[in-house]
């Protein structure tokens, strides 16, 4: 099995958000200084200039935000996911070569995905989080263990590997690959977690357990032909 990481969708979605981030920052600035020297030097002397004047100022202070969030998110994208590079390299002592791990998946269409993995079977979406303590999974709820008892989680990580489904699922078809069963799996990754759960909606696991619950649902068929999975790695890693 590959573990690939692949950084290149990365890094073109970094410039995307560079180029963006730094065109509307200018594009604020621009239209904020001409707003001032409006004020000293205006072109008209009316209600309706004095109007557009304060709108101009506005739209480039929301320029100024938007380009520094942009700006922002591209030098924050995440370079890789270490958690996801374990789980690949336990999962690489079950899978042979018709596997391919995509860990820290983040493209314009499907957003960030900490894993995918692709092979004969179809594509399983991997939504990996570190939580230490009780959590218990009811469907698509969770429930945690607090100092002041029982309370419904923060998070829903459950929720959220659905969300990367319909997405990756949206984004293969548009490339002619709907035929692709999708799967998800939640792995909790850290040692210091109880985890229970009544009737998932999304098959929940611990690393020790994640090939077992594998071979229930995703690992009992093969769904898909070798051009497929290679048409379908291709098109989440664009060569």
């Amino acid at each position: 099995m590959q573990n690939i990481n692949p950084l290149r969708n990365i890094t073109r979605r970094g410039r995307f958000y560079l180029f963006i981030g730094l065109l509307t920052f200018f594009g604020g600035a621009i239209a904020v200084t001409l707003s001032v020297l409006f004020i000293f030097f205006p072109l008209f002397e009316s209600v309706l200039f004095d109007l557009c004047q304060g709108a101009l100022f506005l739209l480039g202070l929301i320029g100024i935000g938007v380009g520094v969030v942009g700006t922002g998110r591209a030098l924050s994208l995440q370079k890789d996911n270490p958690l996801a590079y374990a789980v690949g390299e336990g999962l690489g002592q079950f899978l042979d070569n018709r596997y391919t791990y995509l860990r820290n998946v983040s493209k314009r269409g499907v957003g960030y995905v900490d894993a995918i993995l692709v092979g004969p079977p179809g594509a399983l979406v991997f939504r990996i989080v570190d939580y230490t303590g009780k959590w218990m999974n009811e469907h698509s709820d969770w429930i945690v263990q607090t100092p002041k008892g029982l309370r419904k989680a923060k998070t829903n990580p459950t929720e959220e590997c659905v969300r990367d489904v319909f997405a990756l699922r949206k984004y293969l078809a548009k490339r002619g690959l709907s035929n692709v069963p999708i799967y998800a799996i939640v792995v909790f990754s850290s040692e210091g977690v109880e985890l229970s759960g009544d009737g998932p909606v999304v098959p929940i696991c611990e690393i020790s357990t994640l090939y077992q619950i594998m071979k229930r649902d995703y690992l009992k068929d093969e769904r898909i032909a070798p051009p497929t999975v290679r048409q379908t790695v291709d098109a989440i890693i664009d060569r």
